[in-house]
């Protein structure tokens, strides 16, 4: 197999991982101001999604509270970093069963 193609088929692996890592969600992280009136009573978890790094953030101000959407907010230098993550499981990986 040709280092380009390669190279390709982790990228394209790598890719598909980091999009389906944005089911792993989760609320721990920030908070954000749902509503515009009731002051702190409006403070609530922010649910945010991505794995290892998350990528992808409720945006309480254009979306459907607490579900995550196109128009949510997106991190590009944190769904890059998933994508190097991924790629680099995934060369683990491949390594490892040719060694086998």
């Amino acid at each position: 197999m040709s280092d380009v193609r390669a190279v390709a088929i982790r990228l394209a692996a790598a890719l598909a991982f980091t999009s389906l890592s944005v089911v792993a969600q989760d609320d721990r992280g920030n908070v954000a101001i749902y509503g515009s009136e009731g002051g702190l009573s409006q403070v609530q978890p922010r649910i945010e999604g991505g794995w290892p790094a998350p990528f992808l953030a409720d945006d309480p101000a254009t979306s459907v509270p607490h579900k995550l959407g196109a128009e949510d907010v997106f991190w590009p230098g944190s769904f890059i970093a998933d994508i190097a993550f991924w790629y680099l499981i995934v060369g683990a990986i491949v390594w490892l069963l040719r060694r086998r």
